[in-house]
């Protein structure tokens, strides 16, 4: 029996918009893969820099390749549009600034049949101006419930908010989308796949090659919408694993989420868009005043006080502080 016919198949979905530098390297990653069995969902979110026709071109050597060309929707549209499209057993993510190691979804599969899951997943590298850096390394097979898995994925640390570094089995997305003009919808979705999964597993062996680029939406100037819509992610995330009643510690990451963005909304010129953020950021930590300083650390125990009590002080306090110590994380 012919190998490739007897494996299942799997979509990988790769949202494309104005990536000419980089989407060559991309596909002939997923188009050299190992694992051979692919149906390579490219959805062409309306590029203007000559993207779409380099993936015309790719489609036209490779019948693996499926290019949907669409109107600027943003990249949960352009996920959702090939979510729709898709008709393997499987789904992967790839983004079009990124590329895969060959054999990183016969990893993957080969992971999840093994341990009889329903996601797999592998570590990243991060690219950054030349440079590679591997986020995590581990020959540790860690088997998950969703209770546990859940918890790593609030933690955003081992296990992180990313599409892109694991395997699904399709039904998991059976009645799942990514939010529509959200940044970060990420954050916003994965918690619902995990919760849907019988199990999860994980193996931090570094496939995937995550390029951070200056001018992309995490690389970009600080923009406190984009942060808010990072705090509302976390937000519904801890919050709904509270109300499944799967991790009591959820919202002590609410809190942390929460300061976090007052402290960095604090260095930008006061509007009636800043002002309606922070009183919602607000609103929402008040729902969990009952988190005590020893659940969340001194040091945000004490910020979360001056901010309640006296923000206009806080932020002349905050501002005076960091006009003397300049982040380097941040470019307001």
């Amino acid at each position: 029996m012919d190998e490739t016919r007897a494996l299942p198949l799997i979509s990988i979905i790769v949202p494309v918009y104005n990536v000419k530098d980089y989407v060559e390297k991309c596909l002939d990653s997923i188009c050299g893969q190992t694992y051979k069995n692919l149906e390579i969902v490219v959805v062409d979110d309306g590029s203007t820099d000559g993207s779409g026709e380099i993936c015309d071109t790719y489609a036209s050597k490779d019948r693996r390749i499926k290019v949907i060309h669409r109107k600027n929707g943003g990249l949960s549209a352009a996920r959702n549009e090939g979510l729709d499209a898709a008709t393997g057993e499987f789904l992967g993510f790839v983004d079009s600034d990124d590329w895969i190691d060959l054999d990183m979804f016969k990893f993957l599969y080969e992971l999840l049949e093994t341990e009889e899951a329903d996601i797999s997943i592998c570590s990243h590298y991060i690219e950054r101006s030349g440079r590679t850096k591997i986020k995590y390394n581990s020959d540790e097979v860690l088997n998950l419930v969703p209770r546990d898995a859940m918890r790593l994925l609030v933690e955003d640390d081992i296990i992180r908010n990313f599409a892109w570094d694991k395997l699904y089995r399709r039904t998991l997305f059976r009645e799942l989308r990514f939010p529509q003009g959200r940044y970060f919808e990420d954050i916003a979705v994965m918690y619902k796949v995990f919760y849907q999964a019988r199990k999860i597993v994980m193996k931090g062996h570094p496939k995937y090659h995550y390029m951070v680029r200056t001018n992309s939406i995490t690389g970009s100037k600080y923009n406190p919408e984009k942060e808010y819509h990072m705090f509302l992610a976390v937000y519904e995330q801890c919050t709904f694993i509270q109300e499944k009643q799967l991790w009591n510690r959820a919202p002590v990451f609410i809190i942390r989420s929460g300061v976090h963005l007052i402290d960095h909304i604090m260095l930008v010129p006061l509007s009636p868009v800043v002002e309606e953020i922070v009183r919602d950021v607000l609103s929402k930590m008040h729902q969990y005043n009952d988190i005590s300083f020893r659940q969340i650390g001194m040091a945000i125990a004490i910020k979360r006080w001056a901010i309640y009590h006296n923000l206009s002080r806080y932020r002349s306090v905050y501002r005076f502080v960091r006009s003397i110590f300049k982040s380097k994380s941040h470019r307001f």
